[in-house]
Protein backbone atom coordinates (compact mmCIF):
# COMPACT_ATOMS: atom_id res chain seq x y z
CA UNK A 1 0.00 0.00 0.00
CA UNK A 2 0.87 3.55 -0.48
CA UNK A 3 0.23 6.28 1.85
CA UNK A 4 0.74 10.62 2.03
CA UNK A 5 1.22 11.67 5.46
CA UNK A 6 -1.39 14.73 6.64
CA UNK A 7 -0.10 16.66 9.76
CA UNK A 8 -3.72 18.45 9.83
CA UNK A 9 -5.23 21.10 9.06
CA UNK A 10 -3.31 24.57 7.56
CA UNK A 11 -3.57 27.31 8.80
CA UNK A 12 -5.76 29.69 7.39
CA UNK A 13 -4.36 32.97 8.39
CA UNK A 14 -1.89 32.51 5.45
CA UNK A 15 -4.23 31.70 3.15
CA UNK A 16 -3.25 35.52 0.72
CA UNK A 17 0.16 34.54 0.52
CA UNK A 18 0.24 30.59 -1.35
CA UNK A 19 2.04 28.98 1.31
CA UNK A 20 -0.75 26.42 1.92
CA UNK A 21 -1.25 25.61 -2.01
CA UNK A 22 1.66 23.74 -2.26
CA UNK A 23 0.83 21.45 0.04
CA UNK A 24 -2.73 21.00 -0.58
CA UNK A 25 -1.84 20.26 -3.83
CA UNK A 26 0.96 17.57 -3.73
CA UNK A 27 -1.74 15.91 -1.15
CA UNK A 28 -4.26 15.98 -4.27
CA UNK A 29 -1.70 14.85 -6.65
CA UNK A 30 -0.59 11.40 -4.42
CA UNK A 31 -4.25 10.67 -3.96
CA UNK A 32 -4.83 11.01 -7.78
CA UNK A 33 -1.73 8.63 -8.10
CA UNK A 34 -3.38 5.72 -5.27
CA UNK A 35 -2.03 7.34 -2.68
CA UNK A 36 -3.77 7.10 0.44
CA UNK A 37 -4.02 9.19 3.80
CA UNK A 38 -2.52 8.73 6.67
CA UNK A 39 -3.20 10.97 9.71
CA UNK A 40 -0.84 11.80 12.32
CA UNK A 41 -2.37 14.52 15.02
CA UNK A 42 0.94 15.64 15.95
CA UNK A 43 1.23 19.26 17.78
CA UNK A 44 2.76 22.36 16.15
CA UNK A 45 5.08 24.93 17.11
CA UNK A 46 8.67 25.38 17.97
CA UNK A 47 9.09 27.08 21.44
CA UNK A 48 12.28 29.15 21.05
CA UNK A 49 12.47 31.07 23.98
CA UNK A 50 14.83 29.25 27.45
CA UNK A 51 12.05 28.71 29.79
CA UNK A 52 9.88 27.09 27.22
CA UNK A 53 12.11 24.36 26.05
CA UNK A 54 11.07 21.73 29.09
CA UNK A 55 7.13 22.54 27.31
CA UNK A 56 9.04 21.66 23.65
CA UNK A 57 10.83 18.46 25.13
CA UNK A 58 7.46 16.99 25.79
CA UNK A 59 5.99 18.01 22.33
CA UNK A 60 8.45 15.93 21.03
CA UNK A 61 8.58 12.89 23.25
CA UNK A 62 4.67 12.95 22.14
CA UNK A 63 4.99 13.25 18.77
CA UNK A 64 7.34 11.06 18.72
CA UNK A 65 5.16 8.36 20.06
CA UNK A 66 2.21 9.29 17.60
CA UNK A 67 4.70 9.31 14.00
CA UNK A 68 6.13 5.43 15.36
CA UNK A 69 2.29 4.48 16.57
CA UNK A 70 1.65 5.41 13.15
CA UNK A 71 4.23 3.71 11.46
CA UNK A 72 4.67 0.78 13.33
CA UNK A 73 1.02 -0.22 12.06
CA UNK A 74 2.15 -0.50 8.46
CA UNK A 75 3.01 -3.40 6.78
CA UNK A 76 6.68 -4.61 5.38
CA UNK A 77 7.13 -2.94 1.93
CA UNK A 78 4.67 -0.24 2.25
CA UNK A 79 5.80 3.21 0.92
CA UNK A 80 4.70 6.26 2.94
CA UNK A 81 5.42 9.66 1.05
CA UNK A 82 5.95 13.08 3.02
CA UNK A 83 6.50 16.41 2.80
CA UNK A 84 9.88 18.08 4.04
CA UNK A 85 10.11 20.16 6.59
CA UNK A 86 7.17 18.72 8.66
CA UNK A 87 4.72 21.18 9.62
CA UNK A 88 5.27 20.39 13.06
CA UNK A 89 9.00 20.07 14.57
CA UNK A 90 11.42 18.10 12.14
CA UNK A 91 13.89 18.15 15.02
CA UNK A 92 14.90 14.27 15.85
CA UNK A 93 12.59 13.32 12.94
CA UNK A 94 15.34 11.09 11.89
CA UNK A 95 15.28 9.09 15.14
CA UNK A 96 11.54 8.01 13.77
CA UNK A 97 12.84 7.09 10.49
CA UNK A 98 15.56 5.16 11.70
CA UNK A 99 13.89 2.66 13.18
CA UNK A 100 11.42 2.02 9.62
CA UNK A 101 13.48 2.89 6.92
CA UNK A 102 14.44 -1.06 6.41
CA UNK A 103 10.69 -2.05 6.16
CA UNK A 104 9.11 0.60 4.58
CA UNK A 105 10.11 2.56 1.92
CA UNK A 106 9.79 6.34 2.95
CA UNK A 107 9.63 9.11 -0.05
CA UNK A 108 10.59 12.79 0.74
CA UNK A 109 9.64 15.72 -1.48
CA UNK A 110 11.45 18.98 -0.57
CA UNK A 111 9.75 21.77 -0.25
CA UNK A 112 12.60 24.35 1.03
CA UNK A 113 16.61 23.25 2.45
CA UNK A 114 16.51 25.82 5.17
CA UNK A 115 20.14 24.89 6.03
CA UNK A 116 20.64 26.58 2.49
CA UNK A 117 17.69 29.74 2.85
CA UNK A 118 18.35 30.80 6.84
CA UNK A 119 21.27 32.79 7.20
CA UNK A 120 22.47 34.74 10.22
CA UNK A 121 20.98 38.01 8.77
CA UNK A 122 17.76 36.59 9.37
CA UNK A 123 17.97 33.84 11.64
CA UNK A 124 19.48 33.20 15.38
CA UNK A 125 22.27 30.87 15.55
CA UNK A 126 20.06 28.16 17.46
CA UNK A 127 17.71 27.98 14.22
CA UNK A 128 20.57 27.55 12.50
CA UNK A 129 21.68 24.71 13.85
CA UNK A 130 18.30 23.31 14.49
CA UNK A 131 18.06 23.29 10.78
CA UNK A 132 21.58 21.98 9.46
CA UNK A 133 20.91 19.05 11.64
CA UNK A 134 17.71 18.67 10.53
CA UNK A 135 18.96 18.75 6.83
CA UNK A 136 21.47 16.36 7.04
CA UNK A 137 19.97 13.61 9.28
CA UNK A 138 16.29 13.56 8.83
CA UNK A 139 16.31 13.02 4.54
CA UNK A 140 19.38 10.86 5.35
CA UNK A 141 17.11 7.96 6.13
CA UNK A 142 14.36 8.47 3.80
CA UNK A 143 14.61 5.34 1.00
CA UNK A 144 13.88 7.83 -2.15
CA UNK A 145 13.84 11.82 -1.75
CA UNK A 146 12.28 14.27 -4.41
CA UNK A 147 14.55 17.30 -5.19
CA UNK A 148 13.53 20.46 -7.19
CA UNK A 149 16.63 20.35 -9.66
CA UNK A 150 20.04 19.60 -10.02
CA UNK A 151 21.27 22.52 -7.54
CA UNK A 152 19.72 20.82 -4.90
CA UNK A 153 20.32 17.22 -6.02
CA UNK A 154 23.77 18.05 -5.69
CA UNK A 155 23.28 19.68 -2.15
CA UNK A 156 21.87 16.69 -0.86
CA UNK A 157 24.24 14.68 -2.06
CA UNK A 158 26.74 17.12 -0.24
CA UNK A 159 24.44 16.25 2.80
CA UNK A 160 25.33 12.51 2.17
CA UNK A 161 22.38 11.35 0.53
CA UNK A 162 22.60 8.96 -2.75
CA UNK A 163 22.11 10.25 -5.75
CA UNK A 164 20.93 7.64 -7.21
CA UNK A 165 18.27 7.43 -5.02
CA UNK A 166 17.25 11.41 -5.87
CA UNK A 167 15.00 12.32 -8.80
CA UNK A 168 14.60 15.92 -9.60
CA UNK A 169 11.17 17.62 -10.04
CA UNK A 170 11.90 20.59 -11.99
CA UNK A 171 8.77 22.36 -11.53
CA UNK A 172 5.70 22.62 -8.83
CA UNK A 173 2.41 21.49 -9.85
CA UNK A 174 -0.24 24.73 -9.71
CA UNK A 175 -3.25 22.93 -9.79
CA UNK A 176 -6.19 24.82 -10.91
CA UNK A 177 -10.24 23.57 -11.41
CA UNK A 178 -10.94 26.98 -12.77
CA UNK A 179 -10.15 27.51 -16.77
CA UNK A 180 -7.59 29.73 -17.35
CA UNK A 181 -8.22 32.81 -19.64
CA UNK A 182 -5.85 33.41 -22.29
CA UNK A 183 -5.08 36.85 -22.29
CA UNK A 184 -3.63 38.66 -25.09
CA UNK A 185 -0.46 40.07 -23.78
CA UNK A 186 2.48 42.13 -25.02
CA UNK A 187 5.65 42.24 -23.89
CA UNK A 188 5.84 46.15 -22.79
CA UNK A 189 2.80 45.07 -20.62
CA UNK A 190 4.90 45.30 -17.49
CA UNK A 191 6.32 42.98 -15.44
CA UNK A 192 4.33 41.09 -12.43
CA UNK A 193 5.62 40.59 -9.35
CA UNK A 194 3.66 38.28 -6.59
CA UNK A 195 3.64 36.77 -3.44
CA UNK A 196 4.86 38.75 -0.17
CA UNK A 197 5.22 42.20 -0.51
CA UNK A 198 7.22 43.12 2.88
CA UNK A 199 10.68 44.64 1.91
CA UNK A 200 11.92 43.65 5.20
CA UNK A 201 12.23 40.27 2.95
CA UNK A 202 12.13 41.31 -0.15
CA UNK A 203 14.38 44.24 0.44
CA UNK A 204 14.75 44.44 -3.55
CA UNK A 205 11.38 46.42 -3.92
CA UNK A 206 12.53 49.54 -2.51
CA UNK A 207 14.69 49.57 -5.27
CA UNK A 208 12.08 49.45 -8.25
CA UNK A 209 11.62 52.96 -8.60
CA UNK A 210 15.80 53.61 -10.07
CA UNK A 211 14.70 51.18 -12.76
CA UNK A 212 13.65 53.03 -15.65
CA UNK A 213 11.35 52.48 -18.43
CA UNK A 214 9.86 49.77 -16.80
CA UNK A 215 6.09 49.77 -15.18
CA UNK A 216 6.42 47.14 -12.33
CA UNK A 217 2.80 45.43 -11.46
CA UNK A 218 2.38 44.33 -7.69
CA UNK A 219 0.00 41.73 -6.50
CA UNK A 220 0.39 40.21 -2.83
CA UNK A 221 0.55 41.36 1.40
CA UNK A 222 2.54 43.60 3.15
CA UNK A 223 3.32 46.22 0.45
CA UNK A 224 4.78 49.61 1.39
CA UNK A 225 4.80 52.49 -1.27
CA UNK A 226 7.11 54.46 -1.52
CA UNK A 227 6.49 58.28 -2.25
CA UNK A 228 8.80 58.27 -5.52
CA UNK A 229 7.64 54.67 -6.77
CA UNK A 230 5.57 56.17 -10.25
CA UNK A 231 6.52 52.92 -11.84
CA UNK A 232 5.19 50.97 -9.24
CA UNK A 233 1.57 50.04 -9.10
CA UNK A 234 0.05 47.83 -6.41
CA UNK A 235 -3.15 45.69 -7.46
CA UNK A 236 -3.97 44.08 -4.64
CA UNK A 237 -4.31 40.79 -2.46
CA UNK A 238 -6.23 37.56 -4.32
CA UNK A 239 -6.65 34.03 -3.19
CA UNK A 240 -4.34 31.32 -5.48
CA UNK A 241 -7.12 30.31 -7.52
CA UNK A 242 -8.44 33.95 -8.10
CA UNK A 243 -4.76 35.16 -8.72
CA UNK A 244 -4.21 33.30 -12.43
CA UNK A 245 -7.17 35.20 -13.95
CA UNK A 246 -6.02 38.77 -12.31
CA UNK A 247 -2.59 39.15 -13.24
CA UNK A 248 -1.98 42.23 -15.80
CA UNK A 249 1.77 42.01 -17.00
CA UNK A 250 4.07 40.80 -20.22
CA UNK A 251 6.06 38.80 -18.00
CA UNK A 252 6.56 37.56 -14.27
CA UNK A 253 9.64 38.25 -12.07
CA UNK A 254 11.55 35.84 -10.12
CA UNK A 255 14.31 37.56 -7.78
CA UNK A 256 14.62 37.77 -4.03
CA UNK A 257 17.38 39.60 -1.92
CA UNK A 258 18.45 42.84 -0.74
CA UNK A 259 20.01 44.61 -4.01
CA UNK A 260 18.50 44.95 -7.79
CA UNK A 261 22.28 43.93 -8.91
CA UNK A 262 22.27 40.77 -8.22
CA UNK A 263 20.65 37.88 -5.46
CA UNK A 264 21.67 38.55 -2.99
CA UNK A 265 21.13 37.97 1.03
CA UNK A 266 20.10 34.53 2.59
CA UNK A 267 16.51 34.60 0.33
CA UNK A 268 18.54 35.89 -2.92
CA UNK A 269 21.33 33.21 -2.52
CA UNK A 270 18.94 30.80 -1.93
CA UNK A 271 17.77 30.81 -5.83
CA UNK A 272 20.52 29.37 -6.66
CA UNK A 273 19.12 25.77 -5.05
CA UNK A 274 15.47 25.98 -5.50
CA UNK A 275 12.36 26.14 -7.50
CA UNK A 276 10.41 29.22 -6.46
CA UNK A 277 6.69 28.27 -6.09
CA UNK A 278 5.97 32.02 -7.91
CA UNK A 279 7.31 30.35 -11.17
CA UNK A 280 4.97 27.96 -11.35
CA UNK A 281 1.91 30.29 -10.70
CA UNK A 282 3.70 32.70 -13.81
CA UNK A 283 4.33 29.71 -16.25
CA UNK A 284 0.13 28.32 -15.43
CA UNK A 285 -0.92 31.99 -16.06
CA UNK A 286 0.28 31.10 -19.40
CA UNK A 287 2.80 34.02 -18.74
CA UNK A 288 6.97 34.38 -19.58
CA UNK A 289 9.24 34.58 -16.89
CA UNK A 290 12.49 36.98 -15.65
CA UNK A 291 14.75 35.58 -13.67
CA UNK A 292 18.19 35.99 -12.15
CA UNK A 293 20.91 34.37 -15.19
CA UNK A 294 22.24 32.19 -11.50
CA UNK A 295 19.02 31.06 -10.44
CA UNK A 296 18.50 27.07 -10.29
CA UNK A 297 14.89 27.58 -12.27
CA UNK A 298 16.93 29.56 -14.85
CA UNK A 299 18.05 26.29 -16.67
CA UNK A 300 14.57 25.38 -17.21
CA UNK A 301 13.38 28.63 -18.38
CA UNK A 302 15.97 28.88 -20.95
CA UNK A 303 15.66 24.70 -22.08
CA UNK A 304 11.38 25.11 -22.29
CA UNK A 305 12.29 28.84 -23.73
CA UNK A 306 9.64 30.45 -21.41
CA UNK A 307 11.27 33.60 -19.78
CA UNK A 308 14.65 35.48 -20.23
CA UNK A 309 17.59 36.05 -17.69
CA UNK A 310 19.57 38.82 -16.52
CA UNK A 311 22.14 39.98 -14.04
CA UNK A 312 20.54 42.75 -12.62
CA UNK A 313 16.78 44.34 -12.56
CA UNK A 314 18.58 47.19 -14.21
CA UNK A 315 19.20 44.77 -17.11
CA UNK A 316 15.23 44.55 -17.41
CA UNK A 317 14.31 47.46 -20.31
CA UNK A 318 17.23 46.79 -22.97
CA UNK A 319 16.43 42.25 -22.29
CA UNK A 320 12.76 43.59 -23.37
CA UNK A 321 13.50 46.06 -26.02
CA UNK A 322 15.72 43.45 -27.92
CA UNK A 323 13.30 40.72 -27.81
CA UNK A 324 11.49 40.81 -31.27
CA UNK A 325 7.57 40.14 -30.70
CA UNK A 326 8.05 37.16 -32.66
CA UNK A 327 10.07 35.53 -29.99
CA UNK A 328 8.00 36.46 -27.20
CA UNK A 329 5.09 35.45 -28.59
CA UNK A 330 6.75 32.06 -28.39
CA UNK A 331 7.18 32.20 -25.13
CA UNK A 332 3.48 32.54 -24.67
CA UNK A 333 2.83 29.31 -26.34
CA UNK A 334 5.28 27.59 -24.85
CA UNK A 335 4.34 28.30 -21.63
CA UNK A 336 0.70 27.61 -22.53
CA UNK A 337 2.34 23.82 -22.96
CA UNK A 338 3.45 24.09 -19.12
CA UNK A 339 0.55 25.38 -17.90
CA UNK A 340 -1.04 22.43 -19.21
CA UNK A 341 0.99 20.08 -16.95
CA UNK A 342 0.77 21.92 -13.84
CA UNK A 343 -2.78 22.20 -13.86
CA UNK A 344 -2.63 18.28 -14.11
CA UNK A 345 -0.14 17.99 -11.32
CA UNK A 346 1.89 16.48 -14.11
CA UNK A 347 5.50 17.17 -12.85
CA UNK A 348 4.93 15.26 -9.34
CA UNK A 349 2.85 12.29 -11.29
CA UNK A 350 6.34 12.18 -13.02
CA UNK A 351 8.71 11.89 -10.34
CA UNK A 352 6.58 9.53 -8.76
CA UNK A 353 6.79 7.46 -11.64
CA UNK A 354 10.68 8.04 -12.06
CA UNK A 355 10.86 6.42 -7.95
CA UNK A 356 8.60 3.71 -9.31
CA UNK A 357 11.57 2.67 -11.92
CA UNK A 358 14.30 3.37 -9.33
CA UNK A 359 12.60 0.28 -7.04
CA UNK A 360 12.22 -1.90 -9.99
Amino acid sequence: MKYFICEGKLDEKNKYNASNKPREDVENICIKNGYERLYVASQFGVKEKKWQKPIQIIIYLINRYKWNSKLRKLKEGDTIFFQYPLLNTTWNFHTILKKHYKRINIIALVHDLDSLRYTKEISTERVLKRKRKEDKYVLNYCNYIIAHNYSMKNELIKLGNDGNNIVELNLFDYLCDDKIRTIKRNKNDGVIIAGCLDKNKARYLTFLNKIKNVKFNLYGVGYDPLKDDKNVVYKGKFLPEELLNNLDGGFGLVWDGISKDTCTGGFGNYLRYNNPYKASMYLTAKIPIITWKNAAIAKFVKENKVGITVNSLDDIPNAIKNLSDNDYQQMIENAKKISAKTTKGKFLETALANIEKIKK
